[in-house]
């Protein structure tokens, strides 16, 4: 067997930060990231890979044959006297092998896209006893046990692959859950009878790091969004493997490979233990474990956890009623783009049918960035496509469709706001509020998009702001959120704006440790920053030839940064797309994807490229599962991970936590930490969301809350 290696597979985007004029300034790399800086008259356009890196990849990352070592019983790893079974605390533990386990990374996304709270175990160097396992008070520290591998197994580097626990100290653990009924998942392994028997045996020879899962009736009870559609497994090691009749040990499959082997089953075990077993590794950048991983987290807390698992499909569209470049499919700059009102008027049936054509997807609309500098507001409201009859259709139509899209705030004249003084940035922000206003926009008022989501510390650090109309004079650096420009943030808040996109392509503009979190800007605490996210539709294409010329320019061979073995076609660049879109939508993250207004063109019947994309994620989400995808209006939306947010910050400080009494099916809500926002799934009273029922609460102290188990 060979050395277990982390299974890494980073999905990078072509980042297309901003939007602008032609330009003939260089290309600039930075030879530290491979990051290039694409110059333009409103900024740089920072371009990354167009895929995965392949030298990540492995090829293999196999278990080897698990030992255990023998350990006496020690007394002190009996339960204590006082046992409360049937108490447990709602917070999940995460065994792990130690450093350099590869299911570490999968165990902690999986339960984070749900919200679940959990505590890591380096079972490779600290002891599990049962004074891990039972507080003081008797009563149970979790309510689920997830094994990053099956045998906990550690690779000695002498060709032998023993266990981090040792017999004791598996022995207690499975006291622990049988005591306690503690579910218990084990995210990989190669089944054998080592350290306990699942009823499976691994086909000797049928290991693979490519095939695929499709679910049983059994399964699909367990994964209760899911499809019967096969769900593709690929950059992953797998043990395929077959039913063995073990006395005492009831197993049920769940999943197999187009030979009908096992991919996914639960066992019982002899002493009464539940227990789920896959055969595939994990990762949180594949599309198995994403699609996974909310029935996992469902089947482990028997539904009833912490948080929630909620996903979104949110797409911004930028420098609406504003020309920007034009890119041919020559590759040469033409007559500067503005959408028409004709464009608009497609749109609105574009998205009309996305929800007709989609359950998944039944309240999505898009947001229109808007810049009402390039608008007229001294013109009728027109809701058909007659020119003749006003001055600016766009802004007739526009008038006429104010209730149908969700207008965003995002500045006058979109100038860059790095360095800008207070009355132009106040002026900024809220003349083109007045502008929405004379135009009956419905708006979300508490929300702003900046030009190039300027002004938070990504900037060209030579900027003296006398040119923000203009491109920078060098590329931009990532300075940090202190760089901000305050002046921007007095603006923004004293105009009532609460919620301000950042670019999630810039470092220091998301949580790292939390990848569903927003930011509270450092510098003003009544400015909370949304990321968004970029994608590879450029931002001055209008057409399918020109989206796809330009994306080959960079990326096709004879490109600038050569990695596809040949050129795209439009429908190859959307597939691609569209797994970029499926990850973010899996992942539970509530953020945005923005375009810009030439993506909107109808370039054919009632096609443009911006619902091209949709549609093409729709088309792969839909494929797999049925869980309902959340649009909201960008205050809405703001509000909503403000509230995630803080709740998240709480369960991860221990001042916000769970005890479920299930004697009584009654869980006890606490913060010690004053009022806090709450979200309980499996409350009996909650609001429906999939198979799920879901409750939010405003926390100060305790709350009793009834629930309904899975």
């Amino acid at each position: 067997m060979t050395r277990r290696t982390t299974l890494a597979l980073t999905f990078l985007t072509l980042t297309l930060a901003a939007c602008g004029r032609p330009s003939s300034a260089p290309a600039v790399t930075d030879p530290q990231t491979g990051t290039v800086s694409v110059g333009s008259s409103h900024g740089d356009h920072a371009l990354a890979a167009p895929g995965p890196d392949r030298s990540r990849l492995p090829a293999r990352a196999a278990l080897g044959p698990a030992t255990v070592r023998n350990a006496a019983r020690l007394s002190t790893q009996a339960l204590p006297a006082n046992a409360q079974p049937d108490v447990v605390a709602l917070k999940v533990l995460i065994l792990s092998s130690g450093p350099g386990d590869y299911g570490l990374e999968a165990a902690r996304a999986l339960l984070a896209g749900s919200g679940i709270p959990f505590d890591v175990l380096d079972a490779s160097r600290a002891p599990l006893d049962m004074a891990a396992l039972v507080a003081p008070d008797g009563s149970g520290r979790y309510q689920g046990v997830i094994l990053t591998d099956s045998a906990l197994i550690m690779d000695a580097g002498d060709g032998t692959y023993p266990s981090a626990l040792n017999s004791a100290e598996w022995d207690t653990l499975f006291e622990y859950e049988r005591t306690f009924r503690v579910r218990q998942l084990a995210l990989y392994g190669a089944p054998g009878s080592v350290p306990e028997d699942y009823g499976l045996r691994y086909v000797a020879g049928a290991e693979t790091d490519t095939t695929s899962l499709k679910l049983n009736a059994a399964g699909r009870t367990v994964f209760s969004d899911l499809k019967g559609a096969a769900i593709p497994v690929s950059y992953s090691y797998t043990y395929p493997s077959a039913l063995q009749s073990v006395p005492g040990v009831s197993t049920q499959v769940l999943a197999t490979d187009p030979a009908g082997r096992v991919l996914a089953a639960t066992s019982t075990s002899a002493d009464g233990r539940e227990r789920l077993i896959l055969t595939s590794a994990q990762n949180p950048y594949l599309t198995h474990s994403q699609l996974l991983g909310r029935g996992l987290a469902q089947w482990l807390t028997r539904g009833v956890h912490l948080g929630e698992h909620r996903r979104f499909l949110q797409v911004d569209i930028d420098d609406v009623f504003l020309e920007g470049d034009h890119l041919t499919s020559d590759l040469t700059f033409t007559t500067p783009f503005r959408m028409s009102g004709s464009d608009l008027l497609n749109v609105r049936a574009q998205q009309d049918r996305v929800r007709s054509n989609y359950p998944a997807a039944p309240d999505f609309r898009y947001a229109m960035m808007f810049n009402g500098g390039g608008a007229n507001t001294a013109v009728p409201t027109l809701c058909t496509d007659s020119p003749w009859l006003t001055r600016d259709l766009l802004s007739s139509v526009a008038r006429c469709l104010n209730t149908q899209f969700d207008w965003v705030n995002h500045t006058l004249d979109h100038q860059r706001m790095d360095v800008m003084p207070l009355s132009t940035a106040t002026t900024q922000i809220q003349q083109n509020l007045s502008v929405g206003a004379k135009l009956g926009l419905r708006m979300s008022r508490a929300s702003l998009v900046t030009g190039e989501h300027s002004g938070l510390g990504f900037m060209d650090p030579t900027d003296d702001g006398t040119r923000n109309d203009d491109g920078t004079a060098g590329p931009k650096q990532d300075l940090g959120l202190g760089r901000s420009n305050p002046n921007l943030l007095s603006a923004a808040v004293s105009s009532g704006v609460t919620y301000l996109a950042s670019d999630h392509s810039v470092a220091s503009q998301w949580d790292a440790q939390c990848p569903t979190c927003g930011v509270p800007h450092p510098l003003n605490p009544g400015v909370f920053l949304l990321p968004r996210w970029p994608n590879s539709v450029a931002y001055h294409v209008t057409t399918p030839a020109e989206a796809t010329a330009f994306y080959n320019s960079l990326y096709a061979p004879g490109g600038l940064f050569p990695y596809w073995d040949r050129n795209l076609t439009y429908a190859e660049f959307l597939d691609r797309e569209s797994d970029q879109a499926l990850t973010h939508i899996l992942n539970g993250t509530p953020f945005p994807h923005f375009m810009h207004q030439p993506n909107l063109r109808q370039y054919a019947g009632g096609k443009s490229l911006a619902t091209d994309w949709v549609r093409a994620a729709l088309d792969k989400y839909s494929t797999y599962s049925t869980l309902p995808l959340n649009t909201l209006r960008w205050d809405d939306l703001g509000r909503y991970v403000q509230r995630h947010t803080a709740e998240t910050k709480a369960r991860e400080a221990g001042t916000l936590s769970g005890r479920w009494d299930r004697r009584t099916n009654t869980v006890r809500l606490s913060s010690s930490a004053g009022t806090v926002p709450v979200t309980l799934t499996g409350a009996s009273a909650g609001a429906p969301y999939g198979t799920d029922r879901t409750a939010q609460f405003d926390l100060s102290g305790t709350l009793d809350v009834s629930v309904t188990p899975r």
